[in-house]
């Protein structure tokens, strides 16, 4: 069930934005415009708690260097898969 709005759109943006969908109502692009929002705010939120994480680690783990040996185990490791 949806919630009963009215605004007011700028009929240009309107039309340059209906070029970009097979959505040929109003409401559909709104919707769509709407899920597309979420989704890619939903999407930088993710990104942004995955680059805090990374950032946590780098800097625990900042100083420790792997040996060229290590690196070597793991280029044979990866090619036995």
């Amino acid at each position: 069930m949806g919630m009963r709005t009215n605004i007011e759109l700028d009929d240009e943006l309107l039309a340059e934005a209906a070029q970009y969908t097979a959505t040929r109502s109003k409401k559909g692009l709104v919707q769509e415009a709407l899920s597309l929002y979420v989704a890619t705010k939903r999407e930088e939120r993710r990104r942004m708690t995955y680059r805090e994480r990374l950032q946590r680690v780098r800097a625990k783990t900042g100083g420790l260097r792997a040996h060229s040996d290590a690196h070597e185990l793991v280029r044979r490791d990866r090619d036995t898969r």
